[in-house]
Order: structure tokens, then sequence, then C-alpha cells
């Protein structure tokens, strides 16, 4: 159906045409939970994880639009160590546009959130529900990976609330290049528990440098 012809909301009296919403870059599937999705992403943080020597599963549910299913179960030598669910963050959450009667248009980028940190914390609240939800009982560790595409944002300044973050083991923060490819060496924020979990669990070990090695 053409929006135009049946729309969603109104503006002002104005005479103005009624605005056409841009949600691609924002959301993905109709759950506040798939806020942050990112397809290319995932993807990404696949490959790393495997190059690290761990066994991949995609976390798949049979109502993906009400799944709060985080997106991998990680595994090493068959056993199954760990969840992880990747949330990203461009310079804006969703673009308005509106559709003048001179045929022009205008749009406008804005964010769910008022500050960044407000949008980085929104997506880690959702990332905890989401393993919580499917991690009962947190026998596995939990995994929160951050993918960063805004310049703006700056992990130091959140880096002490995701630590203390109740249930997340470790935030994997990556950073994004300006040529759109992921830094495949992320920033490792965990507590002193998470940090020997990383260790005991996973085999991982995170040296001085933030270089990352996998147990054999």
């Amino acid at each position: 159906m053409n929006r135009k012809e049946k729309p969603a909301f109104d503006l002002d009296n104005d005479g103005e045409m009624l605005p056409e919403y841009d949600f691609s870059k924002a959301v993905r599937a109709n759950t506040a939970f798939r806020i942050g999705e990112d397809a290319t992403d995932e993807l990404a943080l696949e490959e790393f994880w495997r190059k690290l020597g761990y066994e991949v599963e995609r976390i798949t549910e049979a109502t993906p639009r009400s799944s709060k299913a985080p997106d991998f179960l990680l595994n090493l030598h068959g056993t199954a160590v760990a969840v992880c669910e990747v949330k990203s963050m461009g310079n804006f959450d969703y673009t308005v546009k509106v559709n003048h009667q001179d045929g022009t248009a205008t749009e406008t980028q804005h964010n769910w959130q008022e500050t960044n940190r407000e949008r980085v914390l929104h997506r880690a609240d959702l990332g905890q529900d989401q393993l919580f939800s499917w991690n009962k009982g947190h026998a596995l560790a939990n995994l929160f990976v951050f993918v960063n595409h805004d310049p703006r944002v700056r992990q130091e300044e959140i880096a002490d609330t995701l630590r203390a973050m109740d249930g997340i083991d470790a935030t994997f923060w990556f950073e994004v290049e300006e040529d759109g490819a992921l830094n495949s060496k992320p920033s490792v924020i965990a507590s002193h528990e998470g940090w020997q979990r990383l260790k005991d669990q996973l085999g991982l070990i995170v040296d001085a440098k933030q270089v990352l090695t996998a147990a054999a």
C-alpha cells in the first residue's frame, strides 16, 4: 500500500505531505530486541570467533519476530562454552523522510536515546536480557559484543559501567575502520571474575596489549 494514500502519522496542518520512515539501518524484524542488529557485522564476528579456534553455531528459534535468543553459541572441542550477542551502533538510529508538495524531500536523522552513553547502554541492556533469557542459570559464559560505527563514541567513557553489568562476563568492543572493515583487535572489558571465566571456561587469554589467544 502506498504510504501517501494511507499515512501512519499526521503532521501539522501546513499542507505538507506525510513522512516516510526508513528504519533499514536500525531495526531488523518487528521487536525491540532487534535494535542494533547488523547482518554484516554478525558475519564478521562469526569469522572472528572461528579464527580463534571456536566452533560457532547460529542460535535460531521458530518465531524470530518475538525471539530474544542471542546470536551465537560458541563451542570448544565440541563442548559449549559461551553464548554471544552482537549489537552494532552507527551515527544515527533512524531516518525520517518528509516529502513536500513541490516534489522535493527532506531527511532528518535521529536517535532513540539522547546521549551516546545512553545509546550504548540501551544496547547493552537488551543484550544482557537476551543472554539471560537463553543462558538460564549462567552455565555458559555470557559475551556481549559491541560494534561501534560512530567515531564520536569512546569506550573509555562507558567501560566502567559495562564492566559492572551483572551477568555479562565480558564485553568485546570493536571499532569499525574508515573503509568499513571491522578492526580485528577488540578492547576486552571485564571484571576480575569475568577475566577468570574467560580463561577457565573459554581457554581465552588476553595479554597486557589486549592480544587474544585461545587455548588449543
